[in-house]
């Protein structure tokens, strides 16, 4: 357990999105409250009142878990997340976006019970995680770093996936990382600021220091929804894939090789730890997915 008797960091990073952030944080303080759990909103250059709207909460009482505020001037993802690492009490610590709201009061418990089960997972994604390959053909462009040959999306073999965890080379926020693995290799590395592929990373120098690295699906258990347009519409679509090929050559530069060495080891697996209610609501998850095929035209 970290300071104050906090186990969890939530780090929020927003910019300019504070109707959704309002929404965020609503969810936060209906469903971890009695948690140990902490949120670290870094206002990143907010000109929509977000600032103004966070010092108010805190001077009038609020009333979710403890929040602290932290600003930046437009840093981006990146810096943020830092900035939020570097300051989180917690021995875990939650890259979060601001367009994500928690549903389900098992979520928290859930993940804190994970990590203290698990003590070789050092970074879990909690949407997907990505499995790399071998791929002789050099990077030349956007599409040759998301390459369905080279990289491939997945929440883990079905139909098991829905019950346990699955080991992976990197991830797509949001994730949850051990304080011990960022003291160990560090941060995120501003090599690639502004964002993308910077997670992917920090995973290879977590599974370099001989923790593992594993996903499970907990948007599609019911746990939480990300609202993805608000993510997404920040940054124009060619700037994104500008950036998105620097660094994933970047990405490729450094890690190709550990990537031919380890791919095509056995991938281990855990059993969640879930609770009876996080049982229950995975299996009317599961229950409405099954009738949502049966459906499909």
């Amino acid at each position: 357990m970290g300071e104050s008797g906090i186990e969890l960091s939530v780090i929020i990073a927003t910019h300019n999105n504070l109707p959704t952030l309002q929404k965020a944080l609503a969810s936060w303080a209906r469903f971890a409250a009695d948690q140990p759990v902490e949120l670290l909103v870094v206002e990143d250059g907010c000109t929509d009142g977000t600032r103004e709207y966070l010092e108010g909460l805190i001077r009038d009482g609020w009333k979710g878990p403890p929040l602290r505020v932290l600003h930046e001037n437009d840093a981006h993802e990146l810096v943020c997340t830092n900035r939020g690492l570097a300051e989180a009490r917690g021995s875990l610590a939650l890259s979060w976006h601001d367009d994500m709201f928690i549903l389900q009061p098992w979520f928290v418990p859930e993940l804190l019970a994970t990590f203290r089960a698990y003590p070789d997972v050092g970074l879990l994604a909690l949407s997907r995680g990505l499995v790399f390959s071998p791929v002789d053909e050099p990077v030349r462009t956007w599409d040759d770093t998301v390459d369905w040959r080279r990289m491939r999306s997945t929440v883990g073999p079905a139909p098991l996936n829905w019950a346990r965890l699955y080991e992976v080379d990197g991830v797509m926020r949001p994730w949850v990382v051990r304080r011990a693995c960022v003291d160990r290799v560090g941060p995120l590395d501003p090599a690639f600021r502004p964002t993308e592929w910077d997670e992917s990373d920090l995973c290879f120098r977590i599974r370099e220091a001989g923790w593992r690295v594993a996903t499970h699906g907990f948007e599609r258990d019911g746990a939480y929804v990300h609202q993805l347009s608000t993510t997404y519409g920040r940054t124009p679509s060619a700037r994104r894939q500008e950036i998105g090929f620097r660094n994933g050559s970047l990405f490729y530069q450094r890690w190709t090789d550990a990537i031919r060495r380890g791919h095509a080891r056995r991938r281990k697996t855990w059993l969640r730890r879930a609770t009876a209610v996080g049982w229950a609501s995975t299996l009317r998850q599961v229950a409405r997915f099954a009738a949502g095929r049966r459906d499909a035209p």
